[in-house]
């Protein structure tokens, strides 16, 4: 699976995403808060498939793929 282009805020509350969730047919850009606890507990880089569930945590790239 290639690396999704993704927001850098929350489509909740707009505060820095830390990765996606795919539940079922929905895809959303979460921050901490508002990311299932298996996002949350997922290293950076990590990507999980659950059932019809998808986990994707941002932050494998140097920099957290930020360049200066």
């Amino acid at each position: 699976m290639d690396t999704p282009t993704h927001n850098q805020r929350c489509d909740f509350c707009a505060k820095k995403t830390i990765g996606m969730q795919i539940l079922g047919c929905v895809a959303q850009e979460v921050c901490e808060d508002h990311a299932e606890k298996m996002l949350v507990e997922m290293k950076p880089g990590e990507r999980k498939d659950w059932g019809e569930c998808y986990f994707i945590r941002y932050g494998g790239e140097p920099n957290g793929g930020e360049t200066k």
